[in-house]
């Protein structure tokens, strides 16, 4: 069998080879815009820092911007608090977001730390940045000799 050399048939082949090889790859870009469409940029990994009472005491005295969030409930809160501490209990912190300023350090803490952890997880998938974690809660800042304040 003999196949037929003719310069009209090869040319055809090569558009037809060259077209193919265009929306193939055309293709895979718009596959891929689709598949990542809405990721928008690459954002960076938000960590919570955890803290000892020590560190988040330096932290406020360091007079930059901190606030202070409390996650015990309002009785737990009543019997002794961090000076400037804000209270939202754990159980309200989803719907009260909006009162906790995002361009300060956050300094999240609770009796021992566990309901903290648990809040800066939240805080973090709300878009707040900085986040830290008093480890040992306001018990272990209470045992090293930090101030508290009681209601009078």
């Amino acid at each position: 069998m003999r196949i037929k050399r003719d310069s009209r048939y090869i040319g055809i082949a090569a558009l037809f080879v060259v077209t193919s090889l265009c929306l193939n790859a055309f293709t895979g870009i718009l596959v891929s815009k689709i598949l990542h469409a809405g990721e928008g940029p690459a954002k960076t990994q938000i960590e919570v820092k955890n803290i000892s009472a020590k560190q988040a005491k330096e932290l406020i005295e360091e007079g930059n911007e901190v606030f202070i969030l409390d996650v015990r409930t309002r009785e737990e809160y009543n019997e002794f608090h961090m000076k400037g501490a804000n209270l939202i209990p754990i159980q309200e912190l989803e719907q009260n977001i909006s009162k906790i300023p995002k361009d300060k350090k956050v300094i999240v803490h609770c009796a021992k730390g566990k309901r903290s952890a648990t809040a800066c997880e939240i805080l973090k998938n709300k878009g707040l940045k900085e986040l830290y974690n008093v480890e040992g809660g306001i018990n272990q800042w209470k045992s090293e000799g930090y101030p508290v304040e009681k209601p009078e």
